[in-house]
């Protein structure tokens, strides 16, 4: 499992030069370096480089770090890696740079994927106009193997990626039904006629919320809160576009 590690392009020069580095200020007042893994990397990046353009995504093999990994809790209780040593170049898998585009850092998608909303992207959705129905464009990639995080119940099942989305599915009907939402339209993907061919999407759908305040109330529903983590579980990547609902016609444009 690749783990995740954030630099400014001067720390990143540092251990280039010397070969290893104990990390960044925050990395020496803690006594270990922080990494993410790539479902964590987007809120890392979010919540302490906001805005910064001069930094470099470094992956490294977990594996390869052995007892000096440490798995601990950390934002929100979830369970991060803790490098209890120096980083050693030799260590590296993989160096990339990490670019800012409209506020939000770009990660490689075969890395991070697009699974939750970063905070940017959500304080966006909060920020537009609520009292209006929404239709939500759903494009979903799932993993070949679900991806439970350590501890959860379903985490030895050995679930498919499309069974965990089953699951997630299953769970959260109830909810959307409460709420007056539907599903719109559901298509199934056949060919990549426009656009990168190495994409392709397992489930395209339109879900219809009366107003942006029902999908709200829906992300923060504890039952959901519980039931996404299936939808967690089983996606390599996705697309979620707000879009408000327009006169229709005959005619493109």
């Amino acid at each position: 499992m690749l783990i995740l590690k954030i630099f400014r392009a001067a720390e990143w020069q540092v251990l280039r030069r010397d070969g290893k580095t104990a990390g960044a200020p925050i990395d020496l007042s803690d006594g270990y370096i922080h990494f993410s893994t790539p479902q964590q990397a987007a809120e890392t990046a979010a919540k302490h480089f906001t805005d910064a353009d001069d930094l470099v995504l470094v992956s490294v093999e977990a594996d390869d770090l052995g007892d000096a990994l440490k798995w601990e809790p950390s934002r929100g209780g979830a369970l991060f890696p803790h490098l209890y040593r120096e980083l050693h170049l030799s260590d590296i898998a993989r160096v990339e740079p990490l670019p800012l585009a409209h506020g939000t850092h770009v990660f490689p998608e075969d890395l991070a994927g697009h699974i939750d909303p970063t905070r940017p992207q959500f304080q966006l959705f909060k920020d537009l106009d609520r009292d209006h129905p929404i239709e939500m464009l759903n494009l979903v990639a799932l993993r070949s193997h679900a991806a439970y995080p350590d501890g959860h119940p379903l985490a030895d099942a050995n679930l498919t990626g499309a069974e965990a989305y089953r699951r997630y599915g299953t769970e959260t009907a109830p909810i959307i039904q409460r709420l007056g939402a539907s599903i719109l339209w559901r298509g199934e993907m056949q060919a990549m006629l426009i656009g990168p061919t190495s994409e392709h999407w397992d489930h395209a759908f339109i879900a219809r919320y009366p107003t942006a305040h029902a999908f709200l109330e829906m992300v923060t529903d504890p039952a959901y809160r519980q039931a996404v983590i299936h939808r967690q579980a089983a996606v390599r990547t996705s697309r979620l576009i707000r879009c408000k609902p327009t006169d229709t016609g005959g005619a493109f444009g």
